[in-house]
């Protein structure tokens, strides 16, 4: 990653002068062991100033990515911009209509919220299952089913966010492709809707995402499932289940164009070294490029036949790290404020030493979730799984309190936690998991 204090077109600027709108490229301290994910970001709250006055006295902006003039202009920075996303300009967060959040602190309210979801997420989920053994057996697709699926997926997202993401949590290796399906679709409608799109592009977006790998039916299992790194042979082979489930959903005349779009080009990529056709830039819709990052996001952040799941944080990092060549700078900062900073399902630190789990992502307070205590500073379980809404307790009038917030992102398997097991525990759904096997375990 660029290192930004070695960028000379960028201004030094004296943290009480920083105000929403600037770009911050530097700071006067290592990035790590700051609340920062972004190596590189742009001011939008006050929670965001109130950071950095009390970490820095000074900071590197960068005048070509703010939004808001600065007193002086120097050279465009040389740093290889992104490529533009798509004629289909990214509509700003605010567009978009807010998250519901109740019952963030409310245990009960929250874990009836988790119920209506996780019904509606396990009917997904047994729809795939049989919408895969059927086309295996050479049945068409019910799309007339997945159709409401996508309506109740995309209700309960208006609902309560919230509970719909902490369920994506529900990772399984063994049915990978289908809870991965599931996923993409459920964080698929989140990101659009977080975009702005409204509910009719809500479920178009949603059907191709939640069918965006049906194709991989036609995978043979020895490829699909390899544990080890693909030959080229093999990864040709991988790379025609886009094809392959486009031209099973052609065939029944009742989806969607931009439905379709999603599940054959959800791999093209903005500098074009994408597949099946090498789109490229402005070549590929907003609609498929969301699902594509989606998609990345989730297989990431899950464990696979070749490799254990990076963190919901890690994931984000790489996404950043990746983003010029792959989806533009832009939308993953876009997708990184859908998500939040610390994305629902993160394991972090406490100033106090407690461990805890995100359940929220309130966008007006990125940097103080809601999150669920499961160890005490002492390394003992919590027995009453407390849950502690960080955004309050800065507002309390004693330090103490008022200075909590998260020290640091930590991996669950470094802690033996099972954040799997804490969400089924939570919603009462044990149920979910609980699957037939159909064979697709794979990539």
């Amino acid at each position: 990653m660029t290192n930004f204090l070695d960028n000379s077109a960028h201004i030094k600027a004296k943290a009480h002068t920083l105000r929403q709108g600037m770009f911050v490229a530097g700071l006067d301290r290592p990035w790590k062991g700051t609340p920062f994910m972004l190596q590189g970001f742009l001011i939008t709250t006050e929670e965001e100033l109130e950071h950095l006055r009390k970490l820095c006295q000074f900071v590197y902006i960068d005048p070509t990515r703010s939004t808001v003039p600065l007193p002086q202009t120097t050279r465009p920075d040389p740093e290889p911009r992104s490529k533009p996303v798509s004629g289909n300009k990214i509509r700003p967060v605010r567009q978009g209509p807010a998250p519901n959040l109740r019952g963030l602190a409310n245990p009960a309210a929250f874990r009836e919220n988790l119920k209506v979801a996780a019904r509606r997420q396990n009917h997904a989920r047994r729809y795939l299952q049989s919408t895969f053994n059927d086309v295996r057996l050479g049945a068409s697709v019910n799309t007339i089913e997945a159709q409401a699926i996508v309506a109740g997926l995309v209700e309960s997202i208006t609902t309560n966010v919230n509970a719909a993401l902490w369920l994506t949590n529900l990772k399984d290796r063994d049915e990978y492709t289908l809870v991965h399906s599931m996923n993409v679709c459920v964080l698929s409608i989140a990101f659009a809707r977080h975009l702005g799109f409204g509910d009719e592009e809500l479920h178009v977006i949603g059907l191709g995402a939640l069918l965006h790998d049906l194709g991989k039916i036609k995978t043979p299992d020895d490829v699909l499932n390899k544990p080890g790194r693909l030959t080229g042979d093999e990864f040709a082979i991988m790379k025609r289940h886009p094809v392959d489930g486009y031209e099973l959903l052609a065939d029944t005349g009742d989806l969607p164009r931009a439905s379709l779009q999603i599940v054959r080009h959800h791999h093209e990529r903005i500098d074009g070294s994408g597949y099946p056709d090498g789109w490229g830039g402005e070549g590929i819709p907003l609609p498929v490029l969301l699902t594509s990052v989606v998609d990345v996001y989730d297989a990431v952040t899950s464990d696979r036949c070749y490799h254990v799941g990076r963190s919901p944080h890690e994931g984000l990092k790489l996404l950043y790290d990746i983003a010029p060549n792959n989806f533009g700078r832009e939308l993953i900062e876009e997708f990184i404020r859908c998500v939040g900073i610390y994305p629902i399902g993160s394991l972090v630190e406490l100033t106090d030493g407690s461990l805890g789990i995100v359940l929220s992502a309130d966008p007006d307070h990125r940097l103080k979730p809601l999150v669920r205590i499961v160890r005490q500073p002492s390394g003992e379980p919590c027995a009453d799984c407390a849950r502690i809404n960080l955004a309050e307790l800065a507002g309390h009038n004693s330090g103490h309190w008022r200075d909590w917030g998260i020290r640091r992102v930590l991996n669950p398997t470094d802690y033996d936690i099972d954040i799997k097991a804490i969400v089924a525990e939570d919603s009462d759904i044990g149920e979910l998991i609980a699957l037939e096997p159909v064979g697709l375990g794979g990539s």
